[in-house]
């Protein structure tokens, strides 16, 4: 409540970056899996916009950085912005189990957790359609890893002299990414995908102390 800033909480996040970068999001999101299994229904599929992926920084600017410091309660405190307005993640993974398993609260919902809601739906159908939606275009957590995934020390590895440019590392790529030639981007989830489709071993991922 004295300090305006939460440096456990971001050091914490800071150190998670720099070893491992968006391994958070290929391996251990829950929400991720989630978007994956919905990306698997059989349905028309779009690829996003050039530029939308940097909408992520915007709320994590907006909903992260900004309304948590301008907006508090009487005791000083930030409100969090980006989990009381937006998370689909929290809606479905604690607000819905918490309704379902406690009846009294349901007296009590407003308009918030409508806005909630359909912030939920408009994911699960942009899950649907584009891999990995939230993670590409609203997540702030993936947008803090991503910041960190060109100085992490797990990296993806190119040997250029394998390579025979035969695509399918990039076409099987679910944040859209070419691991030719920006192995290490911010968009990067360090999934694996890309290597375990090179017919050349072409690409690795693995700890490089550089």
């Amino acid at each position: 409540m004295n300090f305006s800033i939460s440096f456990y909480a971001t050091g914490v996040v800071i150190l998670i970056g720099l070893l491992i970068g968006r391994v958070v999001c290929g391996y251990l999101c829950p929400f991720g899996l989630f978007q994956e299994l919905l990306f698997k229904i059989p349905t028309k599929k779009f690829t996003l916009p050039r530029g939308a992926n940097y909408a992520k920084y915007v709320v994590l600017i907006v909903f992260v950085l900004i309304m948590p410091i301008a907006v508090t309660n009487y005791a000083g405190i930030g409100a969090p912005a980006f989990c009381e307005y937006i998370c689909p993640a929290g809606t479905l993974e604690a607000g819905i189990p918490m309704l379902i398993t406690h009846p009294e609260f349901r007296a009590v919902l407003g308009k918030l957790f409508a806005l909630k809601i359909a912030v939920l739906l408009i994911v699960i159908v942009g899950s649907v359609c584009v891999e990995r939606f939230f993670c590409r275009v609203l997540c702030p957590l993936g947008a803090i890893y991503g910041l960190l995934n060109s100085r992490s020390f797990f990296r993806l590895q190119f040997d250029e002299t394998k390579c025979v440019n035969c695509g399918r590392c990039r076409s099987t790529c679910p944040m859209a990414v070419d691991p030719t030639k920006c192995g290490n981007s911010i968009e990067c989830i360090r999934c694996k995908k890309c290597a375990a489709q090179c017919p050349k071993q072409a690409i690795d991922f693995n700890f490089s102390p550089k």
